[in-house]
């Protein structure tokens, strides 16, 4: 029987892990896929944060108490008991952090498939889509790039469309983070101001893209202008948004959460000012972006934005790539604790 080898997370502890071995043996239906590589970013974190609330655990379960946490890459069949699906067919998706993952393919198309699964019929399906890298898929440029910012800009993206068009100044926390930067380029793009709170070692960095009108430390929040404002929170710092909250106080016209990366920061204490914070789950607004748009409106729009950011990328993306669990292990232990150069796009394969 093959073996999966795994890196499991402690649900209520996200610093402890565990690497784990199991045997699978396929059913009908199935596929066994070698997870080739796959990207490793703050976005993940929010992921393991938020495993059971959003049910990001339930894409690949483990036993009581452990979970394992869900990245996007790239996977080769290498075993298929499913029609329509050899081996040596590559893809791009939603894996398990792993060496190799069990899939059920369903409608299955020359372009792609859907991981029919029982246990994920329930889930937003968006994650369940599989592309199939080359035949008619339009190509995908460097698998690193893709698999680092590609799930990552659709959160960006539809952020920018749907409060970019509001005439206020923007202030995002986690400024170096991914999603953040690339919702701070569309915004850019369009004219807007950007405020990017970051911590004091990462101001350099955030400043250096270009992407924000300003960069600031998180212990100079009162030096922001109270124009009227939209607090984008990537930190998911109960503590910072708070003081956020504070200082603009009925400047703020909205307040939306969108990731959760700053584990283990506890709340601030008093009553929360101003506007009541929303959450900003994607899956839910990309479905209603598509049903809204004309056929091909959205997809052509975020094209051209997918486009235009990974050019804005170049100067300062320096890719980092390593192997084995001890790597993999080390590199998630570097992002819950804050560890990690903004620079960098962590590409890994256990």
């Amino acid at each position: 029987m093959p073996t999966v080898t795994e890196l499991r997370v402690r649900r209520d502890d996200l610093t402890r892990t565990d690497i784990a071995a199991r045997e699978v043996e396929l059913a009908d239906g199935e596929v066994l896929c070698r997870v080739d590589r796959f990207a490793l970013t703050a976005n993940n974190i929010t992921y393991a944060a938020h495993g059971s609330d959003m049910r990001y655990w339930d894409f690949f379960p483990a036993a009581d108490g452990w979970g394992i946490v869900p990245v996007w890459g790239f996977g080769t069949v290498i075993a298929s008991r499913a029609e329509g699906l050899e081996p040596g067919t590559r893809a791009y998706g939603y894996w398990p952090m792993a060496d190799h993952a069990v899939l059920t393919p369903v409608k299955v198309t020359p372009k792609g498939f859907v991981d029919g699964a029982a246990h994920r019929a329930g889930l937003a399906s968006v994650y369940n889509g599989y592309q199939i890298v080359g035949g008619e898929t339009a190509p995908i440029g460097d698998e690193r790039v893709y698999a680092l910012f590609r799930p990552l800009y659709l959160t960006s993206f539809l952020l920018a469309d749907v409060f970019g068009d509001e005439e206020v100044q923007f202030v995002l926390s986690s400024a170096s983070s991914k999603t953040a930067l690339g919702l701070a380029q569309a915004l850019h793009a369009r004219g807007r101001t950007v405020v990017g709170l970051t911590s004091p070692g990462n101001i350099d960095f955030v400043a250096r893209t270009g992407f924000y009108t300003s960069t600031v430390a998180y212990a100079d929040i009162s030096s922001i202008d109270r124009a009227p404002s939209i607090y984008l929170d990537f930190a998911g710092d109960r503590a910072l948004r708070r003081a956020v909250h504070a200082h603009f106080d009925d400047a703020m016209r909205q307040s939306i959460g969108v990731g959760d990366t700053h584990v283990g920061v506890p709340d601030g204490a008093g009553p929360l000012a101003g506007v009541r914070p929303e959450g900003f789950f994607a899956p839910t607004h990309l479905a209603t972006r598509m049903r809204d748009n004309a056929p091909g409106g959205f997809n052509e729009r975020y094209a051209a934005g997918w486009a235009n950011f990974v050019t804005a990328t170049a100067p300062w993306l320096r890719f980092v790539e390593a192997s084995g669990a001890d790597a993999v292990t080390t590199r998630f232990a570097a992002f819950v604790a804050g560890r990690v150069d903004p620079a960098e796009g962590i590409i890994l394969d256990i």
